[in-house]
């Protein structure tokens, strides 16, 4: 655990000590036992009793779904222009390339210099490329042009999500309060990353190519905008946040290289599925079924992350996320195995319920380990894990849907969910050899 004066922004452990409007009365108001008698009723209410935090917290909603949209966007309006899948796996994989090489550096200057004018340069960028973008592919611009135009978009997408977790960890000094608040956030990353891709998907396949890629990111630039605009709840800049000059695999905080594997994981879930989703509805005859199927799987992840971020958890992160990897490898796969759209949605639903927990606690793993001054960017690598996964399990998925079928997708998602629970047997195992040595010691004495 990090020391009290290593929070974000630098702000006062003690709440009377802090110099943020606002900020004494939540912290003294999510600290009094009497107005908190029931954790799991109030949980919720807590958290956004504190100045400010509806606002940033819809505000962070919106602005998070371009890094949700843009990629399966790409895909389909490069597919629906040219007719190749493989073409638009190409582009989508130079978008998330810039996403991952240079989207966490947009969170590190964050820390550095603050939210607001970061945020308010990458809104202008983001917006101006991405237009270039549309532009290039309807226009019928050489194919060469498309790929740098892409990388930059990605490049330019901000991780909003990290923003406003900094926010919170800034605002609340309880980690009881914040793992509940980092539930709230995972529930919007589930939702964005669940609902997103499926309502572009449908969009552009009743619609127009271009309307998915579109509607993603119009939202996005309300939101940033309106985060932006929010000058009370942004995080004081960290004293400690110095520019890095090490090479580029060295600048990802310690103790995150672990935990990227399963994000990467499930986000290849979520590409393979909902490509192969409307791509079965549609040979089944049933185009529209994709959208249900996919929206009982929001459903239980949803739901499953309200219920999640309520609970006291004793257990130990660790424990937490490789028992939710683990859970999470066995329910996903069979989907693989269903006959028919009914049997899929019933089993979507089921597997959803085991998401949004290994999420959360994934992203609160990651927030444990990291120093207060790189915390937004800390925060930004398991969505740009998660952002990359989603473009490889659609390109995968669409690669065998045009040469096999389109169930053969469903494929890619078991293998996806597979990869996860690999991941969790490691983190478990690691977890007990690394616990014994310290049994045997107290045994000892």
């Amino acid at each position: 655990m990090h020391a009290p004066e290593e929070h974000p922004g630098a702000e006062p452990a003690h709440p009377t000590q802090s110099t943020r409007p606002g900020a004494s009365d939540a912290a003294s108001l999510l600290s009094d036992g009497r107005r908190t008698a029931s954790p799991r009723r109030h949980a919720y209410r807590a958290i956004f009793a504190v100045p400010g935090s509806a606002a940033f917290f819809a505000a962070g909603w919106l602005g998070r779904l371009p890094r949700s949209t843009l990629s399966i966007g790409s895909v389909l309006l490069v597919a629906g222009v040219t007719g190749s899948y493989t073409l638009a796996a190409a582009v989508a994989g130079a978008l998330v390339l810039g996403t991952a090489f240079v989207g966490p550096l947009w969170s590190r200057a964050m820390d550095r210099w603050g939210q607001r004018p970061v945020l308010a340069a990458g809104l202008v960028s983001s917006t101006l490329l991405a237009l270039a973008f549309v532009g290039a592919v309807l226009g019928g611009l050489p194919e060469g042009m498309w790929f740098p135009l892409a990388f930059l978009v990605g490049g330019t997408a901000l991780d909003v999500g990290s923003a406003t977790r900094a926010r919170w960890s800034a605002l609340l000094p309880d980690e009881g309060r914040r793992h509940t608040a980092f539930s709230v956030e995972s529930v919007a990353d589930e939702s964005v990353f669940v609902i997103g891709p499926p309502v572009v998907t449908i969009l552009a396949a009743a619609i127009d190519p271009a309307l998915g890629f579109a509607v993603g990111l119009v939202f996005g630039i309300v939101g940033q905008g309106a985060l932006i605009a929010l000058r009370r709840t942004t995080p004081a800049v960290h004293p400690d946040a110095r520019p890095d000059r090490a090479p580029f695999l060295r600048r990802i905080p310690s103790g995150l290289m672990g935990s990227l594997p399963v994000f990467f994981g499930v986000g290849a879930v979520f590409g393979s599925l909902d490509l192969t989703a409307v791509a079965f509805s549609a040979e089944q005859g049933q185009p529209a079924a994709a959208g249900i199927v996919l929206a009982l799987f929001a459903l239980g992840s949803v739901i499953s992350g309200l219920a999640f971020g309520a609970l006291r958890l004793r257990a130990p992160l660790v424990l937490r996320v490789g028992v939710s990897a683990v859970v999470y490898g066995l329910l996903v796969p069979v989907v693989a195995f269903m006959p028919s759209l009914p049997a899929i949605g019933a089993v979507l639903l089921v597997a959803g319920f085991a998401t949004t927990p290994l999420l959360i606690s994934g992203m609160a793993l990651v927030e444990s380990r990291v120093h207060r001054s790189r915390l937004t960017e800390a925060l930004a690598w398991p969505s740009t894990a998660l952002s990359i996964g989603v473009t490889v399990g659609s390109a995968l998925a669409g690669i065998v849907i045009d040469e096999v079928s389109a169930r053969g997708g469903f494929g890619i998602t078991a293998a996806g969910a597979v990869f996860v629970g690999v991941c969790g047997l490691i983190t478990l195992v690691s977890h007990r050899l690394r616990s014994q040595p310290v049994t045997s010691l107290d045994q000892g004495d």
